[in-house]
Order: C-alpha cells, then sequence, then structure tokens
C-alpha cells in the first residue's frame, strides 16, 4: 500500500491481501470514484443493496486520508455541539447525535458481519483545559452535552499523564485500524462479485441527460446512472472550491514498554490542539499522538512539526521509541458540518467532503446517507447535511476569511518567487519556486543530484504551489492540491497534474 507522501503511517506496516477484481462490464448503477473509507464502505453498502457498482481509484485503497488518519471514531466532532447548536438548532444537533449512534453502531456491525480484524475496541474519550483560560469553552461544551443528552461526566483524573485544569469524560467512542477495516470490507465486496478498478485515472467524464460515462487511463469507457466522487473533495471548478478549507495535521507513534490497561483517547482546548489516544495490537501497546494542524501550503518549514510534535510528546510520555511520523489532509466546511449527498444542479451525482477530522466517523455515516437517496428517500440527516444547504450565518465568516487567504496566495506567491541566475542555486533535498530564465519554476534537486523542474502553477485555478519538506510534496495552499516531485497529481481539486518544463540543458 502507498500513501500520497514520503512518511509512511503507522498503518502501512499491515499486509493487505490482493484485492485485484477481474469483470468484464461497463455499464454499471452506480460508478463510485475514490476506494478509502467512504468509497469502500459505499460500495459494499450499495452492494448489499442490490446495487451494481464500480469502486475506481487512481491509486491504491487506502492511499489518502484512510491511509493517514488516526482512526479515531467519536461520537462528537471539531466543530462542537454548542457550536452546532447555535448554527443549526439543538433537534439538528440531536438528530446529528442519534446519527452518529447508529453510526458507530453500523461500523461495528460491518465488522461482526464481514469477521474483520481490525483492532476494533470502544472507549471514553477525556477532554480537558490546559490553562485556566480554556476553562469556559469546556464548560459550553459539558453543558451542550447535557442539553442533547451526550453521555459527557466531569472527572478529577484521566488516564494520560498529561497536566489539566478541569476535565471531562465523554463516552462511546471506538477506534480501529483503519487499513485492516477498509481491507476486509473490500474482500467482502469482492467476493460478493464486486467490480473494484485501480491505478486508473480518469481521462474524460460527461453527464449527459442524467447518464454518466467515464474513460480511464486504459481507454475503456464505463457508464452508470449515478456516480459518487468520494475523493475529498470533488474535483474541477465548483463552488466547494469557496466552502473547504484544506489543513494538514501531523502524527507521531510511540511504542510504550507498559501499555494502559485500557483504551483511551484524550485532547487538549488549544488551537491548533493536541490529541492523543492508546492503540493496542498483537505485537504491542502504542500511542497515536497527534496535532500543530495548519493551512495547507502556508507553512514552509513543515519538518519542524514533527520536531514540536515529538518535543511535546517527550515531555509528557514515557516511551520506548518513536516508530511512525506523518502527515495527512482533510478538509473543514464551511459551517463546519459535512457536505454529504447530492451535488448541486446534478441529481444523479452525489459527494461526501468537509468531514474535519472526523473522517472515520462521517466516511461511514455516507453510507447512512447516499444509498437512501439513491433509491429516492430522503431523511432528516441527509436535508441536514445537504450540499445544497445554505446556512449563511455559520458559513459567511469562513467563506470570507478563505476567500482572503486564497486571494493573498493568488497574488502574493506571484510576485515573491527568488530570483536565480544559475539551477545550481539549489540544494541537494531542497524545493523552491523559483524565477530562472524568465520561467517560473517548482524546482526540486533530490539526494542524488538530479534536478526536478515544473510549472509551478497550479493546474485547477492557477495558484502557485508550495514547497513541502516534510513529505517531498507540492502542495496548492488555494485549494488543496498536491504533486509530488515528478508532478504527478497526488490530491484534487485539480484533474490534471504539474506540467514539466524542459530546460534543453
Amino acid at each position: 500500500m502507498t500513501r500520497d507522501g514520503i512518511n509512511r503511517s503507522f498503518w502501512q506496516s499491515a499486509e493487505s491481501p490482493n484485492l485485484s477484481s477481474d469483470f468484464i462490464d461497463l455499464a454499471f448503477d452506480t460508478i463510485i470514484v475514490g476506494a478509502g473509507i467512504t468509497g469502500v464502505t459505499l460500495a459494499k453498502e450499495l452492494q448489499d443493496r442490490g446495487i451494481k457498482c464500480l469502486l475506481l481509484d487512481k491509486e491504491n485503497p487506502g492511499f489518502g486520508t484512510t491511509g493517514g488518519t488516526t482512526a479515531h471514531i467519536n461520537n462528537f466532532y471539531d466543530a462542537s455541539y454548542n457550536e452546532i447548536i447555535d448554527n443549526f438548532g439543538e433537534t439538528a444537533a440531536q438528530q446529528l447525535l442519534l446519527s452518529t449512534f447508529d453510526t458507530v453502531d453500523y461500523i461495528r456491525n460491518n465488522i461482526i458481519r464481514n469477521r474483520i480484524g481490525c483492532d476494533f475496541s470502544v472507549c471514553d474519550f477525556f477532554l480537558f483545559s490546559a490553562e485556566k483560560e480554556q476553562n469556559e469553552q469546556l464548560d459550553q461544551i459539558y453543558a451542550a452535552h447535557q442539553q442533547i443528552g451526550l453521555k459527557t461526566s466531569r472527572v478529577n483524573s484521566i488516564p494520560f499523564n498529561v497536566p489539566f485544569k478541569k476535565a471531562i469524560r465523554i463516552e462511546g467512542q471506538a477506534q480501529f485500524h483503519p487499513i485492516k477495516y477498509i481491507d476486509g470490507l473490500l474482500s467482502a465486496y469482492i467476493n460478493g462479485g464486486g467490480a473494484l478498478l485501480t491505478n486508473q485515472i480518469i481521462e474524460d467524464y460527461d453527464n449527459d441527460e442524467n447518464k454518466i460515462s467515464i474513460k480511464t487511463k486504459d481507454k475503456r469507457i464505463f457508464t452508470a446512472k449515478n456516480l459518487v466522487w468520494a475523493t475529498h473533495t470533488p474535483p474541477g471548478k465548483n463552488r466547494f472550491n469557496f466552502l473547504l478549507a484544506p489543513y494538514r495535521s501531523y502524527v507521531v507513534v510511540l511504542k510504550l514498554s507498559e501499555g494502559s490497561p485500557k483504551a483511551g483517547q484524550a485532547a487538549d482546548l488549544y488551537d491548533p490542539y493536541h490529541y492523543f489516544r492508546y492503540h493496542h495490537a498483537e505485537d504491542g501497546q502504542y500511542l497515536i499522538v497527534g496535532g500543530f494542524d495548519h493551512k495547507t501550503g502556508d507553512e514552509k518549514d513543515t519538518e519542524r512539526h514533527f520536531d514540536d510534535l515529538k518535543q511535546w510528546a517527550d515531555e509528557h510520555f514515557d516511551y520506548d521509541e518513536l516508530v511512525a511520523q506523518w502527515s495527512s489532509q482533510y478538509y473543514v466546511s464551511a459551517d463546519g458540518l459535512p457536505y454529504i449527498g447530492r451535488m448541486p444542479d446534478e441529481r444523479n451525482v452525489y459527494i461526501a467532503t468537509g468531514y474535519g477530522g472526523n473522517g472515520m466517523t462521517f466516511g461511514s455515516m455516507a453510507s447512512l446517507i447516499i444509498p437512501d437517496l439513491i433509491e429516492d428517500k430522503e431523511t432528516p440527516l441527509s436535508k441536514l447535511l445537504s450540499p445544497a444547504r445554505v446556512k449563511p450565518i455559520a458559513s459567511a465568516k469562513s467563506v470570507v476569511s478563505e476567500g482572503v487567504n486564497v486571494v493573498k496566495h493568488f497574488v502574493m506567491d506571484k510576485l515573491s518567487p527568488e530570483t536565480i541566475k544559475e539551477l545550481d542555486d539549489i540544494s541537494k533535498d531542497e524545493g523552491k519556486v523559483v524565477r530562472f530564465e524568465d520561467k517560473a519554476l517548482a524546482a526540486y534537486r533530490d539526494r542524488e543530484g538530479t534536478l526536478f523542474c515544473l510549472n509551478s502553477v497550479c493546474p485547477h485555478m492557477g495558484c502557485t504551489v508550495a514547497w513541502n519538506p516534510s513529505e517531498h510534496t507540492w502542495d496548492c495552499p488555494c485549494h488543496g492540491s498536491r504533486f509530488d516531485v515528478n508532478g504527478n497529481m497526488l490530491n484534487g481539486p485539480a484533474t490534471k497534474g504539474l506540467s514539466k518544463v524542459d530546460l534543453h540543458f
């Protein structure tokens, strides 16, 4: 299994089975693009409902955020319930909570029904204020949980050696090994006759008179009644370019000499916050620690965030060794809740995006929404999370802020490239956006001295990419598209890679 960066996640050590699928069909009921937790879960659910699916990915299952998650399955979200009540009302908050309970049960039932060994466990989450100034925020969260009926209590201790001022325990959380989970679902899907196509880029897409047609790299043309973009953000230029903000989060995994007697999760209330959990595996017990989130493309020295995270972990935890470190991307919606359902103005196209840091829960919840919509059943949950919803009060500040950020990068980044006379000025293992011989280049020289030169303009909407030294990728700060040193697209919404620049040496 590969991922969208050079750092290997803790989950990549799992031995994935050979999940190749032989099929000759070209016509399907539904085509799902993206084989992360959203696409895989949805493919299996639709199959169980008798709907013929093609699951397609340009890389391999788990290539994106699913392979880089910390695999929390929570019944509360980055947008706290007091914020959800303020923005959507108490009834909506209670509806979301009940649907979250259903989602956790749905994941558990998938594991039992398909006999998936994926280190699944249930636990409590401990949310705490690390400073006195955070107490009021914690009190507001606690009050909202009491208001809507989420089992939460005040506690005087937590199962982590981290100092705090106040703490609450939130019951009903879960966690698992995400790659083992989606591999288990995929195996069941393929054994049931499901079609899986990997390492295939979509070269052309058309939706004419409610008939989907896609052309893949191998020149096959597949058709379907419905299409689902399970790609974290819908590709191309659309309204969600302005309603989603891309972020990166950093993770380290520490092997413990002595583990916790039971599973547990926790987070503080800093902004950005630190989050951590125990993970019990066959070969030992681990601590997964994450944090130092930032807007994609906004940080030049991304490597220092691993250093900061390790330093923070050193201050609070005893461990034997550091076994993995990586970063991962997620998208935050304008009003705090995800967009799951029909694409506006395209009745037979569906999306699931804007999960924030809650991808395992919302990615699974999508299978409680989209199949019903395909069967023309609208529910209170599908109305709440509809991509067509308009929440001007909740969204306005975020949309304006992200718009200003995009304009800043679009204008200033084009004025800031360093002008160099010789490409030898680029050191080994260094990436820079430079101006050379009147060309704006995204230039990287590898450890062996080979120089890679690309057009520095993101093909999505013309922003200038930024070098990410910790992952060795070119990241677009406007909408989160990412590319490797050869220009290959790793993440959308771009639909093609960065073009190579031939300098005729």
